[in-house]
């Protein structure tokens, strides 16, 4: 990379309809950075967790900033992907929203017909989630934060990241 530094491979996870997409996806505009939607990819074209990876490894090749939500909620899916990014130059970044329950089913009402529809997806999505090992080290942010508080989090904390690691 000619002494540059490396770009950052912005990985979003957390529980359905806690903000993921939102913000991964204003993330993508404010710096002009792809982004890619694995679990769209997985619903609108049928294409496998190895094309999925084959893709994004593809789009690595453009060595700028990238944002990647979706087919990350196991520790063994976050580690294969944080571990195909840094082989191919990348600082990767995992971030976590978190969003209470409450609003989670206040926002599941608009997506589903009904409240047993809601409560069977939600229970499904939960038992497919797992929590990240302290050792994968996530920044933190709330899905319920304004965009602009969620940006100046992570900002915050890759900036605190990196210094930590010239020391």
């Amino acid at each position: 990379m000619n002494g540059k530094s490396k770009p950052y491979a912005i990985l979003v996870f957390g529980a359905p309809m806690s903000g993921k997409t939102t913000f991964a996806k204003q993330f993508s505009q404010r710096f002009n950075a792809p982004f890619l939607n694995i679990n769209e990819l997985y619903e609108q074209y049928k294409i496998s967790r190895k094309m999925a990876m084959i893709l994004v490894s593809e789009i690595a090749k453009c060595k700028q900033t990238i944002i990647v939500e979706g087919g990350l909620n196991t520790e063994k899916q976050r580690n294969e992907m944080k571990k195909l990014l840094a082989d191919a130059g990348y600082s990767p970044v995992l971030i976590w929203i978190q969003t209470d329950t409450s609003a989670i089913k206040h926002r599941m009402r608009h997506k589903f017909k009904t409240v047993a529809e809601a409560k069977a997806a939600l229970e499904a999505s939960y038992k497919k989630l797992e929590a990240p090992a302290e050792s994968e080290n996530p920044l933190v942010i709330s899905g319920k934060h304004t965009f602009q508080t969620q940006c100046k989090n992570v900002l915050t904390g890759i900036s605190e990241r990196k210094t930590v690691r010239i020391k």
